[in-house]
């Protein structure tokens, strides 16, 4: 969702550059929108152009510092395993000048390419995904569906009215039985991904299992909404190897998570909520259930994430080596 963009007034005077910048990121920089393709040009940021005794060229100049970043290669870490890459960015200093050259409203729409990394995580192959990558300002909401369905439609309401999409790991079996109530999910834009079939224990099972219970979840999510998932959440996180290489095997990632809700024990509506806002973190996936302590959690924890300036997306998006602009 587009962020609206705000104006504001600088203080006039005279000031150093490394002020100019602050005050700049402090009030006037504004992210309108990811790319959809690495490495292309677009006009990502506004920004109120302020100090009149400094050159167009030279107001730019001061953003690019700031904004322009190398692009960090995925990586396969010893504890968090796949760590997803993130594109660097670079302002095109003269496309912007040439684009502000007649802007009558004293904004500033910066031209910007992603620089694509080295190595992303399909380079790194069959590994499991605990996070996103710590140097983007976001966080994705996993939901995982094996049971019940009362505390769905209130979620997906809240979700709504905070303008987050989260990602849905729907059980095969949940889905043959409520089709109607998966569809509606992604009607509502949100993600979907493979829960297994029964909610088994994925290390016990041999291969063939595994195999059966992964492709049986995504013919019922298929069937039910038209959609082919390419993430598999392991139910109660178990895996081993064959899981992950079975999940790569149908083109899909093996993700866990990063802060656990434990919601599924029933803890009141606040512990939830202090459990993710009390150890929040760039590139951190929350596991969640539909269930009645995280209906009634849910609205508090987005709007203290978001007040904390984490952008909530899919997981999908989370591992997007897209990099995203500073929130302002």
């Amino acid at each position: 969702m587009r962020k609206p963009i705000l104006s504001f007034k600088l203080p006039r005077g005279r000031l150093i550059a490394g002020a100019a910048v602050a005050l700049l990121l402090a009030g006037g920089l504004f992210w309108k929108g990811q790319p959809r393709q690495s490495g292309g040009p677009l006009a990502v940021v506004s920004a109120m152009a302020g100090h009149q005794e400094k050159s167009l060229q030279q107001r730019v100049e001061i953003l690019a510092g700031q904004y322009d970043a190398e692009p960090i290669d995925a990586r396969n870490d010893r504890v968090w395993k796949g760590i997803p890459a993130l594109n660097g960015l670079k302002i095109d200093v003269a496309a912007t000048v040439k684009q502000n050259e007649k802007n009558p409203d004293g904004r500033l729409q910066l031209v910007a390419k992603q620089i694509p990394p080295k190595v992303t995580l399909d380079d790194l192959g069959a590994v499991p995904i605990y996070r996103g990558n710590p140097e983007k300002k976001q966080m994705a909401l996993m939901i995982n569906v094996a049971w019940g369905t009362e505390y769905i439609e209130d979620m997906l309401k809240t979700l709504d009215e905070c303008g987050v999409k989260a990602t849905f790991f729907l059980d095969g079996s949940w889905t043959a039985d409520n089709p109607s109530v998966a569809k509606e999910i992604v009607a509502r834009g949100h993600e979907l991904g493979n829960h297994a079939y029964t909610h088994p224990d994925m290390s016990k099972l041999g291969a063939a299992a595994q195999q059966s219970q992964i492709a049986r979840t995504n013919q019922a999510i298929q069937k039910a909404t038209g959609i082919t998932p390419r993430l598999f959440a392991p139910p109660s996180g178990a895996y081993n190897d064959t899981t992950v290489k079975t999940a790569h095997g149908q083109k899909m990632r093996t993700v866990l998570w990063t802060l656990d809700t434990v919601d599924w024990k029933k803890p009141p509506a606040a512990t939830i909520t202090s459990r993710v806002l009390n150890k929040a973190e760039n590139g951190a996936m929350v596991l969640m259930h539909p269930t009645e302590p995280t209906r009634d959690a849910l609205r508090t924890l987005v709007q203290g994430l978001q007040k904390k300036g984490y952008a909530l997306v899919t997981v999908s998006q989370l591992l997007d080596p897209e990099r995203p602009l500073p929130a302002p």
